[in-house]
């Protein structure tokens, strides 16, 4: 029995000293690597090759704008981003599935010729000559001739501030003729001063004891008569318009110069009507205030007869002579007989 159990215990000792020299015994142990304390993470990056694009400011939008514009180093020719990728910062890119969406990135005009646009044409509006100056009162006075009769008319003018103007006209016969015509016949107008001359604004008329009156409308081109009897009457005109009255004193600011033709619409008192009239040139006329270097003008012949006019040069170019026909053919002639001043 005893001599059983020795090769057992025997081989129980060299295990338990095998176990203590393996376990901590002896001094020495197997190889080993010692492992890192965390785990080794990696990070993948695709570098982009080319310069950063410069920052867009862009103050609706916190983080910083996706840039898709050509950089500034680069030919201006545009180069496409890998598709699938959406830049969040000018170096690193992240893959992503998302389409490419650019924010408040300004469009790049490709190069092209260069268009330059027409300039508008610049309209230049004429100043007219200006104005011949006239004193701010005078007082005309002619004999009158009509036929066998005779008589006296005068006109006045009156520059009221500059702008505006008021014409009186007042005839009468004298002499024999006072027997046979009875009553004045006076006239008055007045209207603006503009920088063409005279523009009448009222007219009216008084022959004995008729009366009538007319109304111009300049901007529409409109002229009212109110007859002594019956409705109103209109009259449409274009271009500029006088009446019998201020036509004299019109011609006496704009001075024509020889040579030319005048068209006026002219109001006689009961008709509107287009005339022309021809600038003859310079004649030297005998008054009774003295030899007078006048400008003639006369109307072109048409059916209302006859109408010329001289004006004295050295005298403001005022009416100095005025020859005309009235309605029934019968010719009037006014000669000057004194100007005041």
């Amino acid at each position: 029995m005893g001599r059983s159990l020795r090769p057992w215990w025997l081989a129980l000792g060299v295990s338990l000293l095998l176990h203590a020299l393996l376990i901590g015994g002896a001094n020495w142990s197997l190889p080993t690597q010692e492992l890192p304390a965390e785990p080794i993470r990696f990070e993948a990056r695709l570098v982009s090759l080319a310069a950063p694009p410069p920052p867009v400011a862009n103050p609706a939008v916190s983080a910083p704008p996706v840039y898709r514009g050509p950089l500034p180093a680069e030919n201006p020719v545009q180069k496409a981003a890998p598709p699938g990728v959406v830049s969040t910062d000018p170096i690193k890119v992240s893959a992503s599935t998302e389409p490419v969406v650019s924010v408040d990135t300004p469009p790049v005009a490709l190069p092209g010729p260069v268009q330059v646009a027409a300039a508008a044409p610049v309209l230049i509006e004429v100043a007219p000559p200006p104005l011949n100056p006239l004193p701010a009162r005078i007082d005309l006075r002619f004999k009158v001739s009509y036929g066998l009769a005779a008589g006296e008319q005068t006109m006045v003018w009156v520059n009221e501030d500059g702008q505006h103007y008021t014409l009186i006209s007042v005839a009468e016969a004298t002499g024999l003729a006072g027997i046979f015509y009875h009553g004045k016949f006076v006239q008055t107008s007045r209207g603006r001063i503009t920088p063409h001359g005279l523009q009448p604004e009222e007219f009216w008329d008084q022959r004995g004891d008729k009366r009538s009156s007319a109304q111009f409308d300049a901007s529409q081109g409109h002229l009212t008569l109110n007859p002594d009897k019956g409705t109103p009457r209109h009259f449409k005109y274009e271009g500029e318009v006088q009446d019998v009255l201020s036509l004299f004193f019109h011609l006496a600011l704009t001075a024509p110069p020889p040579g030319g033709t005048l068209t006026y619409s002219v109001f006689n008192g009961k008709k509107l009507r287009d005339y022309s009239y021809m600038v003859r040139g310079e004649v030297i006329l005998e008054t009774a205030v003295g030899s007078l270097r006048t400008l003639h003008l006369a109307r072109v012949t048409d059916s209302d007869g006859r109408f010329e006019i001289w004006l004295a040069i050295d005298r403001h170019y005022l009416p100095v002579r005025v020859l005309r026909s009235d309605d029934k053919g019968n010719e009037v002639e006014l000669r000057i007989q004194s100007i005041v001043p």
